[in-house]
């Protein structure tokens, strides 16, 4: 299949799920994302894993639809891994990467991810291209299903 035709299929799971669900933001009020951090001196390694949804915050399974990123440094590919399961003991489920040019702030990013099951404890971590610690915050937009 032509990488246009999956990437307008990954955009289309996306932004349009399969089942209908009511929209909803992590972070819920004032806080402005979930800051993520990456490793400080290997390129393309990790930071650690921050919780962004506890296992008993969410009663329904989900599916996540779309990010929001703010504050990240400029012109640095940042590659975002969100896995579910117990701290250390995470598996991952997808990732998106993404790269902002003159600015700090990135259009929502449609995402295509598996569902969550309820219950379910989801965390997510940062890479970089160059050895430098950097940051970002992600807000993350998700519905159920």
């Amino acid at each position: 299949m032509p990488a246009s035709v999956m990437l307008a299929r990954r955009i289309k799971d996306a932004v349009i799920p399969a089942t209908t669900g009511v929209m909803s933001v992590l972070p819920t009020g004032a806080t402005n994302g979930f800051q993520l951090t990456s490793h400080n001196t290997t390129a393309g390694t990790a930071g650690s894993y921050v919780e962004v949804i506890a296992a008993d915050t969410i009663t329904s399974d989900i599916r996540i639809t779309s990010a929001a990123v703010d504050s990240f440094s400029n012109n640095v590919r940042h590659h975002v891994t969100v896995a579910i399961g117990a701290a250390a003991s995470e598996v991952e489920i997808g990732t998106f990467v993404f790269t902002v040019g003159l600015t700090s702030h990135a259009p929502l990013i449609p995402v295509s991810m598996p569902n969550i099951p309820a219950n379910t404890r989801v965390s997510m971590k940062v890479a970089v291209q160059n050895g430098t610690s950097e940051t970002c915050r992600v807000n993350i937009n998700y519905v159920t299903v």
